[in-house]
């Protein structure tokens, strides 16, 4: 079994672990399959894989394939889950080879043994530009939002109430007056990275990376989404993804890490509606209120911007479910030694803002370039998954609740060899929203 070495703290090298791929692929679980949780995994070059995680395995062991689904178009870039749909994007040649734009793929859970089952294609339409990289959905359901990297675009669709995803209501074109410092041509155009909703499902966010700029959308359902407001960050930033967390009825905390600068910048919302009993769309529209309450590196603690000459580009920001902890993903792009994720301890309710959050220190991902991690959805965020796009492979590490840091491997699936490009391996990896049983934790 081939090891791949990976450099920690004080050049120690250790090897990680790898499945063979005979032994990776297999349509079922043998033993133990009622107490797996399930993963869902975005692969470049293979579709979109349905896996199975049992954390009392043995690292090698404890990840499973249970299906490939290969109905998600060329190159798939993203996924997401809303009850018991899914929504894919693939980058490029949808509907066929020869077309440009990217497309937004509809599935549905078989029905019997979940924990066994394929994604049904449901229906899949035009992502309203070229290479598409994220699909969120409003809380209601209603509404779906694609970003298109390459063709500077976000489109809006109707979500069907059988889940099917319907042609864009709307697509927003973005351009740049004059390119960005960023180099390797990363703001020469204009570039969103994401569009996601606030956990109200009034507003939209989209993070446009060339522009170093953030819109922000009112939506009232898929047919009426109205720009309200455009934050203009630093020249060099490179907004990329954003995550949120309600303080309480009318406040929102907002945190958006930053692929240029390698930087946290943490948001105050005020004036969102965070009631979920409230029905949606009810009373007058909101007057949102957005400051920028803090910024805090990546890569260590009391440090400042890094310049946008992508040695280093900060991916993904998640926080744990019990609100104590932040985690930010590195990707280093001048060696190949594993990369790194950023913890942060939360602190909302201090007078000061401006120390919401606080470096820790750094766990390794025992992988290479995490375009995108996932923690649990239990109460406790008992793991964290990272999908390594270089050395593809998928990581799933045990997170203490206590200190926040990852202690110890309990998962490694490679799922195909190095790939320098970063044109084959994972771009994302979600855990099944309903897959988790009290008795393991």
């Amino acid at each position: 079994m081939a090891a791949l070495l990976f450099h920690l703290v004080g050049l120690v090298y250790i090897s990680l672990f790898s499945l063979a791929a005979g032994a990776a692929y297999r349509d079922e679980c043998i033993g133990g399959c009622g107490e797996d949780l399930i993963l869902y995994m975005t692969v470049q070059s293979q579709g979109v894989l349905t896996l199975s995680f049992n954390p009392s395995q043995s690292v090698d062991d404890s990840i499973r394939i249970l299906a490939t689904n290969t109905d998600a178009g060329y190159s798939p870039g993203w996924i997401t889950q809303y009850k018991e749909n899914f929504y894919s994007v693939s980058r490029t040649q949808y509907p066929t080879l020869s077309s440009i734009d990217g497309g937004v793929f509809a599935f549905h859970k078989r029905e019997g043994n979940a924990r066994h089952s394929n994604l049904d294609l449901l229906n899949s339409v035009s992502s309203g530009g070229r290479g598409a990289v994220y699909v969120d959905v409003s809380r209601d359901g209603r509404t779906i939002s694609i970003a298109n990297i390459d063709g500077s675009t976000v489109s809006i669709h109707p979500r069907g109430e059988d889940g099917t995803i319907k042609d864009a209501s709307h697509v927003f074109h973005y351009t740049l007056d004059y390119p960005g410092p960023g180099t390797n041509g990363s703001q020469i155009q204009s570039n969103p990275h994401e569009a996601i909703f606030d956990p109200s499902g009034e507003f939209l966010f989209v993070a446009d990376r060339g522009a170093d700029r953030l819109y922000i959308y009112q939506v009232a359902g898929p047919f009426n989404v109205t720009i309200i407001q455009t934050l203009h960050l630093e020249p060099g930033t490179g907004p990329r993804h954003m995550n949120f967390r309600t303080f309480n009825e009318t406040r929102t905390y907002m945190y958006l890490v930053s692929e240029l600068d390698n930087s946290v910048r943490v948001f105050t919302l005020d004036g969102v509606r965070n009631d979920e009993g409230l029905e949606f769309g009810a009373g007058s529209p909101r007057n949102l209120t957005i400051h920028l309450a803090q910024r805090i590196s990546t890569l260590g603690a009391n440090l400042g911007r890094t310049p946008p000459n992508n040695r280093n580009l900060a991916s993904e920001i998640a926080l744990s479910n019990d609100g104590r902890f932040a985690y930010a993903v590195n990707r280093n792009t001048v060696n190949l030694d594993s990369d790194t994720v950023a913890i942060y301890s939360v602190h909302p309710l201090l007078e000061d803002d401006r120390n919401h959050l606080t470096y820790l220190g750094y766990n390794i991902t025992y992988g290479k370039t995490p375009r995108h991690f996932s923690l649990s959805n239990d109460p406790q965020s008992r793991f964290g998954a990272f999908g390594n796009e270089v050395t593809n492979n998928l990581v799933i590490l045990e997170r203490d609740v206590q200190t926040g840091f990852f202690t110890s491997i309990k998962g490694n699936l490679s799922v195909g060899k190095l790939d320098l490009t970063t044109n084959s391996g994972p771009t994302a990896v979600i855990w099944s929203s309903s897959d988790y049983m009290d008795h393991m934790f």
